[in-house]
């Protein structure tokens, strides 16, 4: 929808028009001055009781051995990743600011394994 021309925009100007709906996660349109900006909405609360159960079972490596830190919802990476001015493939190449991401204490939720990282 970014990349099409302004009149093929000119059907989603009413703030708030949903663009795309599946279960658990809405994204709209929201457009005002002459300006528009996407927005998603997700539920991410199945993903938090998932992260905690598989915690509270001590499944925290599979079956080769390696570490599974952490279940996190792509909206949420998305969203923090663009508050520190990068992309979300930034994050995914750069092991320091996954690090930064899953030491942060309001993001412990999120973790599956809780040692060090």
């Amino acid at each position: 929808m970014i990349g099409a021309g302004r009149g093929n925009l000119a059907r989603f100007h009413m703030a708030g028009q949903i663009i795309t709906a599946e279960p658990g996660r809405v994204t709209k349109f929201h457009a005002d001055d002459g300006k528009f900006h996407i927005q998603t909405i997700a539920d991410v609360e199945p993903v938090l009781e998932h992260a905690k159960a598989l915690s509270n079972e001590g499944l925290d490596r599979n079956a080769i051995g390696d570490r599974h830190l952490a279940r996190i919802p792509i909206v949420v990476l998305n969203a923090w990743a663009a508050k520190r001015g990068v992309t979300f493939d930034a994050v995914m190449q750069d092991v320091t600011l996954l690090r930064e991401f899953l030491s942060d204490p309001d993001h412990s939720h999120f973790r599956v394994y809780k040692g060090a990282i």
